[in-house]
């Protein structure tokens, strides 16, 4: 009988070692605020066997008692552990959830940050860099009606895609130009907000109607959108019209 005493005290052992890794691991998932790893953590601890004493008479006995009871436990110990995995899994997916919703908020804000600091190229010029040559655009689609003013202000410009920051050389009372690398396709609805002379701030739908690509042929010259105004409210329409009242238009050359 000696063998079946020692394979049994092998196989508590065993038992044992499995339930404290277990608790262990339920230990956890409550620390991380999850209450039914405090349930399971008192589940594991009802696994534990003590070795018998197989040194009386009724060793025998004892001993295939001991064997069932060990049976008992085990199966007993493999039901809380699967329990125990699918309480992680859970936390483990949650836990993914909140990491993807904490990295979209941060580049939600990191969105907005951009869109309100002018990018390289709608800062305003210094004294040392040419605004460059202001030509006549190429037009893609039906010309524009309205004569050009000079004006340079930064244009915040949104389209259901994109969203960043240019710089206006030029405007009429129906559109303007906006220098910037983010060229949009001809047709693409966007949303401007720009200010005037004298903090006069303007909100206007508007609508892409020509682009001038980057040409290195003519470095000098600013790629971007020509824009023309939809929607404009009357206070709005009024503050463009006091606007181009008061300065001299533009003349492009044939």
């Amino acid at each position: 009988m000696i063998p079946e005493a020692e394979a049994l005290a092998h196989s508590i052992a065993q038992l044992t070692a499995d339930v404290q890794a277990l608790s262990d691991r339920a230990a956890r998932l409550h620390q991380a605020g999850h209450p039914e790893g405090e349930w399971l953590l008192a589940r594991f601890q009802t696994h534990r066997l003590a070795s018998p004493d197989l040194s009386g008479p009724s060793a025998r006995m004892i001993l295939q008692a001991s064997l069932a009871a060990l049976e008992e436990h085990r199966a007993g110990l493999a039901r809380d552990a699967a329990e125990l995995e699918r309480l992680e899994a859970a936390s483990e997916a949650a836990a993914r959830k909140e990491a993807e919703q904490a990295r979209a908020r941060r580049e939600a804000e990191a969105a907005k940050a951009r869109a309100r600091t002018p990018t390289a190229e709608a800062r305003p010029r210094t004294g040392g860099q040419p605004l460059g040559r202001i030509s006549a655009p190429v037009a893609v689609g039906p010309g524009r009606s309205n004569t050009r003013f000079p004006l340079q202000t930064q244009v915040d410009l949104s389209s259901d895609s994109n969203v960043f920051t240019g710089f206006s050389t030029n405007l009429s009372e129906g559109g303007l130009f906006v220098a910037t690398l983010s060229v949009l396709p001809v047709g693409t609805p966007v949303d401007l907000t720009f200010t005037l002379p004298g903090k006069v701030r303007i909100a206007v739908r508007g609508e892409v109607r020509w682009i001038r690509e980057i040409d290195d042929r003519t470095p000098d010259v600013f790629p971007g959108v020509g824009v023309r105004f939809l929607d404009l409210t009357a206070e709005a329409s009024a503050a463009l019209q006091r606007f181009v009242a008061s300065r001299e238009p533009l003349f492009y050359p044939d």
